[in-house]
């Protein structure tokens, strides 16, 4: 037999399945119904032992992410990076991707005091786009026009670095 499908939410703190107008951004989150949530707010009695203050349910749960559309399902599985050319990056993203590039550069320039080519610049290059795709969710298809970019980037930040000791 097929389980019944609920619609709404289920308030974790009066038991009840409530409609999603009934909860607030991080009700949803908590599976707490703003009703409840103002009763806790207001001081009134709760006898649950169940997190309802913000610090409390970030010490116990930490950065659990929660399926506000499927009670049933409380930890949501980790987001795919979505694959991409670098021509098909937005101008916020290829600003990032600069900024980034440029500051593994400089610590490279740092430490080494050389101009990365070869065996280095694989190594830096795999490291932009290991920490891009993790901070940005976007993993970059590594093809001309990116390499272009990188190099380009590259050579702009290395003469303005040597520049500045002039």
């Amino acid at each position: 037999m097929a389980k019944k499908k609920r619609q709404g939410h289920y308030c974790r703190i009066c038991g009840e399945y409530k409609a999603n107008e009934k909860f607030s951004g991080k009700g949803h989150a908590q599976h707490i119904c703003k009703a409840c949530m103002s009763k806790k707010k207001k001081g009134g009695e709760i006898d649950h032992d169940i997190p309802v203050d913000d610090d409390d349910f970030d010490e116990l749960f930490g950065d659990m992410e929660y399926d506000m559309f499927n009670p049933d399902i409380d930890i949501m599985p980790p987001v795919e990076p979505e694959h991409k050319k670098y021509d098909k990056l937005n101008k916020e993203e290829k600003a990032a991707l600069k900024e980034l590039w440029a500051d593994i550069v400089i610590r490279y320039w740092e430490d080494e005091r050389l101009i990365p080519f070869g065996e280095p610049y694989s190594k830096i290059k795999r490291e932009l786009l290991e920490i891009f795709t993790e901070q940005g969710e976007i993993a970059l298809k590594d093809d001309n026009n990116l390499k272009v970019f990188l190099h380009d980037t590259m050579i702009v930040t290395i003469n303005k670095i040597l520049k500045r000791k002039m």
